[in-house]
């Protein structure tokens, strides 16, 4: 099959794919997120883009590639991207952060003076940490630091810099992910998001769950490594952010953090063993804010780390932001939010409440514990297709695969059910099984034994295979997709509905907007409903804890939102068992 080049402009990014593939698909690829309400059936006409040179309007989930392609993105086709500078985009975000600064022209002798000048531009000053005004100078007038009070519904002062500094005004906000953490700067007076950096979570090396981290962390000495671990990974995104926008980091007045329970409360250095034991009970759920240098992140030094409402020992604050940024607080429809990653996430909105629990998938969907798994990098195949008489693979970069991360994973595993490969319960077939079936005979030598176990090749080289899946890797995915429907089913059967009264799946989760939908049912890791109901939105966490960062109203709304949500504890219920093993299963759709 026949492979294309697709740029995206104004993004510059280039990523390579399948000829027969849509532009709408092309982008997901690039992590350039698209409108699409209709689930991509091209009735909305949201995904417009422009073809280069011609400039001729197509819309993406209907445009298939056949040849290389140059491609404008406009602003209004963006779902988040810079979703409050663009009039045109699918959400508008109220600018009105916790932070504001003031400056003051006219020479002041005295902190109270600061203070009256500011009541006479009705800027309600409601308290005055303790800070060393006469410490500097400020000849040359000065910029007062205020921090909104919530509960007073007014400015705290919490610092003044000499001279004109009002226009340095930033803040962060970070998804500290099981896996991987991806942190955004942003221009507070604007929402401009500035830059974004991304990186492991350091704390793998002591476990790629949380379970392995709860463990480490039950003794004070493993508490410590493991909070300085993650602190040094934010002081290292934050710098990596900066350095790319040109910010100097004292200007950077707070980190919005969102997490599980487990990392908020790794974060924040609270207890975690708890947390391990049944009832599993979190150490506390109140949103928190500390002074980030009492954390260890060096920003300004009146800066403060935000953490948001924990929902549940094992649903947290990340869960919140992503129902955050996807209105699930407003929403009317039977609509389910799966945020897949090392635990996956889900909330079940019905007739105005909301449901929520947590599935321990493990990380085997984000590539971990399998043979040739591995993050989304160069070299990680990323889509698996079925041709004539062959299958055929995307590869990130374009280049020699040598991995397959988790969009691969699970087309992957849809192939092989699709072409029966496996069976129901998983098992591999062997060729005698398959012969004088509709399996071609290039498919079949495509079955080898690899140290004692079958195993399937989706990328060779010199006749060597080089990405297989192994039956040791079908059981590790069976795992982790049957964890995630299961609570799924858990929640339906919570809600009293059935699974075709799901009027909206929304699927989050850091490579949500990779998974192809059909290969995503056909493996039953999703509901069977119709794939235009089906929709992707990113990594709503993280675009949550932004909404958090730049509008205090958002933030104060969370308070209410975290105690609608009614947490399902899966391992409590006598059905849930027998509903997991049932979701062990395959079945062709």
């Amino acid at each position: 099959m026949e492979h294309y080049d697709v740029r995206f402009l104004p993004d510059g990014r280039t990523e390579r794919i399948h000829a027969g593939a849509t532009l709408f698909e092309a982008a997901g690829q690039a992590d350039i997120i698209l409108v699409s309400p209709c689930g991509g059936r091209g009735t909305c006409k949201k995904c417009r883009v422009r073809l280069e040179p011609s400039g001729q309007e197509v819309l993406a989930c209907q445009y298939r590639i056949h040849e290389s392609v140059t491609v404008t993105i406009p602003a209004a086709s963006r779902l988040y991207h810079h979703q409050i500078l663009e009039d045109g985009a699918d959400k508008e975000i109220q600018i009105s952060p916790m932070w504001r600064k003031v400056f003051i022209s006219t020479r002041c002798d005295s902190l109270d003076q600061v203070c009256d000048i500011l009541s006479k531009q009705y800027i309600p000053i409601v308290s005055r940490p303790a800070f060393d005004y006469c410490a500097t100078d400020y000849g040359k007038g000065l910029t007062a630091v205020l921090h909104y009070n919530l509960p007073l519904k007014g400015w705290d002062i919490v610092a003044a810099e000499p001279g004109d500094t009002a226009g340095r005004l930033y803040g962060a906000a970070a998804d500290i992910g099981t896996t991987t953490v991806v942190l955004r700067l942003a221009e507070l007076k604007t929402g401009k998001i500035l830059a974004t950096a991304s990186a492991a979570n350091p704390q793998h090396q002591w476990g790629d769950d949380v379970i392995s981290r709860i463990e480490f962390a039950s003794t004070y000495e493993g508490q410590v490594v493991l909070q300085k671990a993650i602190i040094d990974c934010l002081g290292q995104l934050l710098r990596q952010a900066a350095a790319i926008a040109n910010v100097d980091l004292r200007y950077v007045y707070e980190c919005t953090a969102v997490g599980n329970t487990t990392m908020n409360h790794l974060l924040l250095k609270w207890p975690v063993s708890q947390l391990g034991q049944s009832p599993y009970l979190p150490h506390r759920v109140e949103a928190c804010t500390v002074s980030a240098a009492e954390a260890g992140l060096t920003i300004h030094p009146a800066g403060v780390v935000f953490t948001p409402q924990n929902i549940a020992g094992f649903v947290g604050s990340d869960t919140l932001a992503a129902a955050v940024a996807s209105d699930l607080d407003t929403e009317h429809q039977t609509t389910l939010l799966v945020d897949i990653g090392t635990n996956g996430e889900l909330v079940l909105c019905h007739q105005d409440r909301l449901y929520t629990a947590s599935c321990a998938a493990g990380p085997a969907l984000e590539g971990a514990r399998i043979l040739h798994g591995s993050r989304a990098m160069a070299g990680a195949i990323q889509r698996v297709v079925v041709n004539s008489d062959d299958i055929d693979i995307d590869v990130i970069g374009g280049g020699r695969p040598h991995s397959i991360c988790g969009s691969g994973l699970i087309d992957a595993l849809a192939v092989l059910v699709e072409l029966g490969v496996i069976d129901s319960t998983g098992r591999f077939l062997g060729r005698e099984d398959l012969e004088g079936g509709r399996l071609s005979a290039k498919l079949r030598d495509r079955l080898i034994e690899h140290e004692g176990q079958p195993a399937f090749v989706f990328a060779a080289e010199s006749g060597k295979p080089v990405v297989i899946l192994t039956q040791g890797d079908i059981r590790q995915l069976q795992l982790a997709k049957a964890a995630i429907r299961a609570g799924i089913r858990m929640l339906e059967k919570t809600a009293g509905i059935t699974e075709d009264q799901i009027e909206k799946v929304l699927l989050a989760g850091a490579f949500g907007n990779y998974i192809q939908k059909s290969s995503a049912v056909t493996i039953g890791l999703l509901p069977a409903v119709p794939l235009e109901r089906i929709h992707f939105v990113g990594n709503a966490a993280s675009l949550g804890a932004m909404e958090i960062l730049l509008d205090r109203g958002v933030r104060a709304g969370c308070e209410t939102l975290a105690r609608r949500m009614e947490y399902v504890e899966l391992a409590t219920r006598a059905e849930f068992q027998d509903i997991y093993a049932d979701c062990l299963m395959f079945e062709k759709r």
